[in-house]
């Protein structure tokens, strides 16, 4: 019987010498290595999860690192890695349970738990942790203020500072010397008291309040405690930053270099992903803006095999005429003209509008690309109320006139003159380089109110400048794009009260519905309530939505099976539809 062994491991040493040098199918298509190429713009580099930059890289980051459900279909949340559960109880406070799957894991080969969940909640609470989600702590998780100010107390103490404050810069000041004195003399609140533990996969966070943004806010980025977290404590948030210089991630692939020169990164399918293997063994994403590249023709040209951009005519039509296969879809903003109601009327608002006929300007480009939109809300969401197919305010020349003369405008020679007789001037700022077709939009209304006698000086600025103003309302008015949030919810940008109120718009009727429909769990009747909310919202003659333009994501299917390649495009764009792409068999 030894002998017997001896000689059939002899053979099988053997055969492995021999079968290497044989042309077998198999072992040629086992051998061979796919990757797929990726055009992205503006790589930043730096993939620490809590630090990168506000939704820079956002297709690079998903395939690295996963969230326990992600958006779908009319950006309702679907489970990805767990999920999230949620009950009501009294006082209206509601208690989510965050739930984790058994089979998660990180790229070092370490199984994920509730712990690395709690530990991501813990640091976004931290108020010496500036990264992208530094607002977290505004949520109202039972607990959460007392831990980010460091104080059980903090509500006596915010208010003394409010009395003692004569400005937001004052107050703004006061509370950053507050919170750093209280975490210079020793921690005084170490836990959440909201966010307990109650399995090594599941957590519950307690709100105080309904919120339709909860789910959302607490939707966490899976990341390594023991790769991210060591060495931190509360208060030393800055220690993350230096922590896992090679990302540890949780997604389907895993990250292997970045070259900022060559504009080259590169990624590894992750062999411990929980999910199904992804397609290709291994990614290259190609910084298109790097190497001055046009997406559309890269993958034309097969430079890269994928590349995600914003449609327009002749994108289209290249594409089209190409044979390749693509999707679109609504992309992830809007453009819209908003008013400073505090320098303008709101007769003389609502006059404006009646005279915006800019559908030529945009159809010159975008024929066939983009959205109108009649209401201030992304048409992504099933919340955007269907039957809405007419302006708020038509294109009719004499009713700008009326509503003019109601705000105690008059006309004089080629003038209009205000109530104290003066010539209506205004200025806007354009987020342009005033060469794209929102220039044009921007000259059109130029011409629109020179011919009433309104003088309208715009400006063509970058973003910097554009966000700039907004927040100190240095403008009349703003001509630019609204991003989409991840609900319908508008409190912020319409709320008396809203951080992003830059129209300075108030309205006690508005802020009533705002504050109902955040509380509107029931999908129905949130539509109804959203649908009340943007009426009011246009009544008010605040803003002026203008369009949505689409999103384009082009295959190249020498390279990528056809077949794998999802029918619909995915609201979200490709992030989540990289991994389920398959190499074209050889």
């Amino acid at each position: 019987m030894k002998r017997f062994r001896t000689a059939a491991l002899a053979f099988i040493l053997i055969a492995l010498v021999i079968l290497p040098s044989c042309s077998m199918p198999f072992s040629a298509d086992k051998a061979r290595q796919t990757t797929l190429k990726i055009g992205v713009e503006n790589i930043k580099g730096g993939f620490n999860p809590f630090f990168d930059g506000e939704d820079i890289d956002s297709v690079i980051m998903t395939q690295m690192f996963e969230t326990v459900q992600r958006q779908g279909n009319e950006n309702r949340f679907e489970n990805l890695c767990g999920s999230i559960t949620y009950e009501f109880l009294e006082g209206d406070r509601v208690k989510y349970t965050v739930s984790l799957d058994d089979d998660v894991m990180f790229s070092d080969g370490t199984y994920a738990t509730i712990d690395d969940v709690i530990f991501y909640y813990y640091v976004l609470a931290d108020a010496s942790y500036d990264g992208r989600f530094s607002d977290w702590y505004l949520n109202d998780i039972q607990g959460l203020k007392a831990f980010y100010y460091d104080d059980k107390n903090y509500e006596e103490k915010l208010s003394e500072i409010d009395e003692q404050s004569e400005s937001k810069s004052e107050r703004d000041k006061k509370t950053k010397e507050y919170i750093k004195k209280n975490y210079s003399d020793g921690i005084s609140v170490s836990e959440i008291s909201g966010i307990k533990k109650i399995s090594n996969r599941a957590c519950t966070i307690t709100f105080n309040s309904v919120n339709i943004n909860a789910i959302s806010q607490i939707n966490p980025l899976i990341v390594s405690k023991a790769a991210y977290g060591a060495g931190y404590v509360k208060g030393k948030a800055e220690i993350i930053k230096e922590n896992a210089e090679t990302p540890i991630g949780s997604g389907p692939y895993k990250f292997k270099s970045f070259n900022k020169n060559s504009g080259f990164l590169t990624m590894t399918a992750n062999e411990r992903y929980h999910g199904e293997t992804p397609g290709f063994d291994s990614l290259r994403f190609i910084d298109l803006t790097a190497k001055k590249l046009d997406g559309i023709k890269a993958v034309v040209n097969g430079t890269v095999d994928i590349c995600e951009t914003t449609a327009n005519t002749e994108k289209m039509n290249a594409v089209s005429s190409s044979g390749l296969r693509f999707g679109v879809t609504d992309s992830p903003f809007y453009t819209s003209i908003i008013f400073n109601c505090k320098n303008i009327d709101e007769n003389m608002r609502k006059g404006i509008m009646s005279l915006a006929n800019w559908t030529g300007e945009a159809k010159t480009d975008y024929d066939g690309c983009f959205t109108a939109l009649y209401r201030p809300l992304s048409a992504r969401f099933g919340e955007y109320p269907p039957d809405v197919t007419e302006p708020f305010y038509p294109v009719d020349g004499k009713k700008a006139e009326e509503f003019f003369k109601e705000a105690g405008c008059k006309k004089t020679g080629e003038k209009l003159l205000d109530f104290e007789g003066n010539a209506v001037s205004y200025k806007m700022l354009c987020l342009s380089d005033g060469k794209d077709v929102l220039a044009k939009v921007a000259n059109s209304f130029i011409t629109s109110l020179k011919s009433v006698g309104v003088e309208l000086k715009v400006d063509f600025v970058d973003e910097e400048e554009y966000l700039k103003s907004q927040k100190k309302h240095s403008a009349d008015m703003w001509c630019g794009p609204v991003y989409d949030n991840t609900t319908c919810d508008k409190y912020e940008y319409y709320h008396t009260g809203g951080s992003l109120n830059y129209s300075l718009v108030s309205d006690l009727v508005l802020d009533l519905l705002l504050e109902e429909t955040r509380k509107c769990t029931d999908y129905s009747e949130r539509c109804s309530q959203t649908a009340s909310m943007l009426k009011v919202v246009m009544s008010t003659a605040a803003e002026l939505p203008l369009y949505q333009l689409k999103t384009i994501t082009v295959y190249n299917t020498q390279v990528i099976d056809e077949n794998s390649i999802p029918l619909d495009a995915d609201l979200q764009g490709c992030r989540y539809i990289i991994p389920e792409l398959r190499p074209v068999e050889k």
